[in-house]
């Protein structure tokens, strides 16, 4: 008959936790957002030259929103980078930043309204 410390050795018992589960599963979603963020970051580089050369190419006689080319070009070589979605998580945890210190200072002016104001 198997025992209990037999059993974790088959089982391998470290490995099956609930917290390894979900850090494993977080790097790999991680993984494949990043890889989906580089992907969109290509498409939208293509789409830009696309548009700056077909805009070019055609003398005046299509009409191309330059801005929205150089912006999509600009934001695309970004994430099209190996860090883009490094660089979609710093903008998310600068908002986050925000939200927390504004949150912050409204919770310290309700107090201050709620102690010093009749």
């Amino acid at each position: 008959m198997l025992g209990f410390g037999k059993v974790e050795l088959l089982a391998g018992a470290g490995g099956w936790d609930l917290r390894t589960f979900l850090q494993n599963s977080f790097n790999t979603l991680g993984d494949w957002f990043s890889l989906a963020v580089m992907i969109l970051g290509i498409v939208a580089v293509a789409y830009a030259i696309w548009q700056i050369v077909s805009g070019l190419m055609s003398h005046g006689k299509k009409q191309t929103n330059w801005a929205v080319a150089i912006i999509l070009l600009l934001v695309g070589g970004t994430l099209a980078m190996t860090t883009g979605f490094q660089f979609v998580q710093n903008i998310a945890s600068g908002g986050r930043k925000t939200i927390e210190d504004l949150g912050g200072q409204t919770i310290t002016m309700f107090h201050f309204a709620k102690t010093f104001l009749p």
